[in-house]
């Protein structure tokens, strides 16, 4: 492994190997180091759904954010794919959001601003989720911009393209602590070796915060979420979702239930409660899939924080940057997360909000 390079990345999710690849595309050197294997954590325990407005309760810079990252995915998708030949199943299959008028009241200010939404009744529910949603639901949104990838396939590709540019990757390799010399921080060291660099990114998902030496807490928590993967030859054409349950269609017959949120630490275990209670909510919103097989189940353990948001950005030790706790939102971040903190490493313009970033824990814990 390398001793020293501009830019050291921890996690090899999504975010880390978007994030890499954008640098080297900058013509930046970077090494990735990775405790495990590139992807294998929530990255790929995700079910791929790039849901901008069919979560968005109200407007807020965290919406603007989902939105512009979302509006990234054709091109970046199309990209990836050139780059690798892999395809990584980036769709726009739009979400319909089923519930009472009352439940749904909470995204009639899209509309209200002019966004691509589209409120239906019977027979239109119908129509569009291919005869699959539950005749009980008389209401319900489509959002008609809302997409799918192929998370999987997506970091698969990610992973190819460093390998193709030459970016060293380090799979079992643990980042111990962060190399902090006057004040800055210079670099890491590793269970293989010390890697001496210009900045750090730490975006080690769940083990974001793992070294107990900094000057202040990174606060990210493991959150587990639970899918079942049910199997069925019939036509999904959307993504399903209500209050209890999203359903996410995938080729060849596979339809993703999901997702659970739970605060159990480091525990990845599938639970026959939570695969109970899925399926009860899967059933109820499209009964169609009772004679579907049960392909498949798993956990995942998504990046938490206190207040919900991702933490991006250079943080209160110079040199060492944040690109963590994105939650449920990882794969739907990645573009914009790349592209913004490129543009900080390497001296650009732009900026995400403050309300992302790392220092608002900091001044938090001042008022405290």
């Amino acid at each position: 492994m390398k001793t020293s390079t501009d830019v050291v990345v921890i996690g090899g999710g999504v975010i880390g190997l978007a994030l890499a690849r954008e640098l080297d595309l900058r013509g930046c050197d970077v090494v990735v180091v990775e405790r495990g294997r590139t992807g294998d954590e929530s990255s790929s325990a995700a079910a791929g759904l790039l849901s901008a407005q069919s979560d968005a309760e109200s407007a807020s810079p965290f919406f603007d954010l989902a939105r512009e990252s979302r509006d990234l995915y054709p091109e970046w998708a199309a990209d990836v794919e050139e780059e690798t030949g892999v395809g990584v199943g980036w769709r726009r299959t739009g979400v319909l959001r089923l519930g009472s008028p009352e439940s749904l009241e909470r995204f009639a200010w899209q509309l209200e601003a002019g966004l691509p939404v589209e409120p239906l009744e019977v027979p239109e529910i119908g129509r569009r989720s291919g005869g699959r949603a539950a005749p009980d639901f008389r209401h319900g949104i489509f959002f008609p911009d809302d997409a799918v990838v192929d998370n999987r396939r997506l970091v698969r590709a990610l992973r190819i393209c460093l390998d193709r540019r030459g970016v060293e990757v380090a799979e079992g390799v643990s980042a111990t602590r962060f190399l902090l010399e006057a004040g800055r921080c210079r670099g890491i060291e590793t269970t293989a070796s010390t890697v001496h660099s210009r900045a750090v990114v730490d975006s080690a998902g769940a083990w974001a915060n793992f070294d107990e030496t900094l000057p202040f807490e990174i606060p990210v928590e493991p959150v587990r979420g639970q899918i079942v993967e049910l199997t069925d030859e019939a036509p999904f054409p959307t993504v399903l979702a209500s209050d209890d349950v999203y359903l996410v269609p995938r080729p060849n017959g596979r339809i993703l239930v999901g997702a659970t949120v739970e605060r159990v630490g480091f525990r990845k275990e599938v639970t026959a409660g939570a695969v109970a209670g899925l399926l009860t909510a899967a059933l109820v919103l499209a009964p169609s899939l009772e004679n579907a097989r049960v392909s498949d189940a798993w956990a995942g353990l998504r990046p938490g924080t206190p207040d919900g948001l991702p933490i991006v950005g250079e943080s209160a030790v110079p040199g060492l940057y944040l690109a963590a706790g994105h939650f449920r939102n990882g794969i739907l971040l990645a573009p914009s997360t790349a592209v913004f903190l490129a543009d900080v490493l390497l001296g650009g313009t732009g900026g995400a909000p403050p309300l992302f970033s790392p220092e608002r824990f900091v001044e938090s814990a001042r008022a405290g």
